[in-house]
């Protein structure tokens, strides 16, 4: 789709929380390349400044401003006169997204994009799993104070991170763990890609209002990553597979200090694999994705081949 064919964005002001996390240089890039379509406030702690100015330096559509998160005074007026708060936060820093949103509500922004940008949280397994309960928490805030229209953006797995250690392949040694029989589909979604459709989502926002958003570059099952993995690389992957039964055994058993406990993410993401609770288009909810034709997702060999190299 060409730049004359986009729609106009309904709201210009964007400003953007955790613009140091694991997601916010995938949005940075794009927005870069959206040119002055957007004017981006990253808020971020005052150690994180100087990073983010090398990657916005003399761009006029950004803005840098320093915050203290914890400090719900300086935070409302850091919001004031903008738009829509667009969340990137993640892990440990979800337990702040509540505060931040009621110091948006107080700042009167428009819109809020919360941090989900995963699994779709709504099924009733999920609301369960112990690293989601800081989303839970303000998806909980967000639909019963209805003060700000919000929506939430579905990608499944992060695509680009799956062939790693978290889902248990080990590239240096042609293995890999995978849960359950392997056959059960799940959604992925690279973060670049993730960051585009998010863009694409901006501009038709008020079509959005208080929903999910479901997109994903690629549905498959464990399965068959192994062997579009093993096509990539010419070489063939040991697999082994580990009981879903025993997983939840595991999960239940161990006694975790945090809700981001390593171990305990690993073992929750892979019985979600296996047991399909990380496909975004289940039951009678479809994929977005084919109405925000800018997008072009990711093929799948590009992403595997990037995930072998780095």
């Amino acid at each position: 789709m060409s730049s004359a064919n986009k729609p106009t964005a309904p709201y210009k002001k964007i400003v953007v929380v955790g613009s140091s996390g694991a997601l916010a240089s995938y949005f940075i890039n794009a927005f870069k390349q959206a040119g002055n379509e957007f004017q981006v406030t990253l808020l971020a702690r005052p150690q994180s400044v100087n990073k983010l100015k090398q990657q916005v330096s003399n761009l006029p559509q950004f803005k840098i401003r320093p915050v203290d998160y914890n400090n719900e005074t300086e935070l409302t007026e850091a919001l004031r006169n903008q738009e829509v708060l667009l969340s990137l936060l993640a892990n440990e820093g979800l337990a702040q997204q509540p505060n931040i949103i009621r110091a948006a509500q107080k700042a009167q922004v428009k819109w809020i994009i919360p941090s989900e940008y995963g699994s779709d949280i709504s099924r009733p397994a999920l609301r369960k799993v112990s690293f989601f309960a800081d989303k839970v928490k303000t998806r909980e805030l967000l639909e019963s104070n209805k003060q700000i229209p919000y929506t939430y953006i579905l990608t499944g797995i992060f695509a680009d991170t799956y062939i790693s250690p978290l889902y248990k392949w080990n590239l240096n040694t042609r293995n890999v763990v995978i849960p359950g029989d392997g056959n059960s589909k799940s959604s992925f979604t690279p973060r670049q890609d993730i960051a585009a459709y998010t863009l694409a989502i901006l501009r038709r926002l008020d079509q959005y209002r208080n929903a999910s958003v479901r997109i994903a570059s690629h549905t498959l099952t464990p399965n068959e990553w192994v062997r579009q993995v093993e096509r990539a690389s010419g070489s063939k992957f040991k697999v082994q597979y580990e009981n879903a039964e025993q997983l939840k055994e595991q999960i239940q058993k161990r006694k975790v200090k945090s809700n981001y406990d390593y171990s305990q993410i690993q073992d929750e993401l892979a019985l979600a694999l296996a047991e399909g609770e990380s496909l975004i288009s289940w039951g009678n909810n479809r994929l977005d994705s084919d109405k925000l034709p800018e997008v072009r997702p990711t093929p799948l060999d590009q992403i595997i081949i990037d995930s072998l190299e780095n």
